[in-house]
């Protein structure tokens, strides 16, 4: 009889890492998925759970909340529960009290105490160690993410790269009058907005292609834009069609507001890789260095400073200039990194 793995998410289903982890995590487990949203057809995760249960109500809401915990405590209840994974400290710390005895994985996609305070690394230790301390394993992203740990907790984290699942390498189709841009996964202010915005504005060559979750007024506005086609939510194999098919660049853009974002570790990159689309990416966030190394994109010098009429121009002139090693395609994929994830339950 298979082992129960209840991995508890604020989200739906529909996102990338999430349903690349509950894909992986269901060859050696029976997945109970307890998450939040509407039942629909982007439940992507759910064609790899055993059971799929959401609660329909708006995230951090405390009624929601409460339905969440009820619902995950109904599971234990029913269930021999073998490991528990949750995503990011801010979800978990409401499931804390029942978490001890039980194997747990902690999964940062974005850290609390670097999106929301700024404390890295032995910032706040004592509040630190208080809430890591029913979690067996923690999970980040990239080796800058690891160095920010505080020191108590890296002895019990690992690194699962963001990489995208390997594919087929892909024929340009875009069409040469334009330069076009993907925008997807989540698209706010701080990811991009204001640059295509700009960019459309100031050259009619710019063309732009949106894909995922919109959650700003401002964006709403971009999607509407001559020049944008949006296409909404969509599984991450359709997206990498897309860009490796349509377009020209692939946007990956973080305000440097917080060492969340100066730190991130953009699925994004990897995706360019597998379908040999650059990026364009600011040149505070601290993986644009990679970038460089490996001649992967356009690096943005400042985020909040730049003429976008000069940046459009060079956008178009050097478009198919930039060199994917076919040895990165091999490196870069979940592939070759999903065994920490299953090791972090086994």
């Amino acid at each position: 009889m298979r082992k129960k793995l209840v991995y508890i998410s604020s989200n739906d289903g529909s996102d990338t890492r999430i349903v690349k982890e509950v894909r992986t995590l269901s060859g050696d487990f029976d997945i109970i998925f307890l998450g939040v949203g509407a039942y629909g057809e982007r439940n992507y995760a759910k064609a790899y759970c055993s059971d799929f249960k959401l609660i329909q109500g708006k995230r951090n809401r405390p009624g929601t909340i409460l339905r969440h915990v009820w619902l995950f405590l109904g599971v234990l209840v029913r269930n021999k529960v073998h490991s528990v994974h949750v995503i990011n400290e801010q979800l978990m710390i409401f499931f804390y009290p029942f978490l001890f005895g039980k194997k747990v994985v902690l999964d940062l996609f974005d850290s609390f105490f670097l999106m929301h305070v700024n404390m890295p690394g032995n910032s706040w230790s004592v509040i630190k160690r208080l809430v890591y301390a029913p979690v067996d394993t923690i999970l980040v992203t990239d080796e800058n993410r690891f160095r920010l740990m505080n020191d108590r907790a890296k002895g019990k984290t690992s690194i699962l790269p963001n990489y995208p699942n390997r594919h087929p390498a892909y024929a340009k189709a875009s069409d040469p009058r334009y330069t076009t841009m993907f925008y997807s996964g989540t698209m706010n202010l701080e990811r991009g907005t204001s640059l295509l915005r700009d960019l459309l504005k100031a050259d009619p060559r710019i063309r732009v292609i949106m894909a995922g979750w919109i959650t700003d007024e401002e964006t709403t506005e971009l999607s509407k834009a001559a020049g944008v086609d949006f296409r909404g939510v969509m599984p991450q194999e359709k997206a990498l069609e897309i860009a490796a098919w349509e377009c020209d660049y692939v946007l990956c853009l973080y305000s440097p507001h917080s060492d969340n974002n100066i730190n991130a570790s953009p699925n994004k990159i990897y995706d360019a890789i597998q379908t040999g689309t650059p990026v364009i990416i600011n040149a505070e966030v601290k993986v644009s260095a990679f970038v460089v190394q490996q001649d992967l994109g356009y690096v943005l010098n400042n985020y909040n400073e730049y003429d976008a009429v000069a940046v459009a121009e060079e956008l178009t002139a050097r478009k198919s200039s930039y060199a994917f090693h076919p040895e990165l395609r091999e490196a870069y994929t979940w592939e070759s990194v999903e065994q920490v994830l299953i090791e972090a339950h086994s």
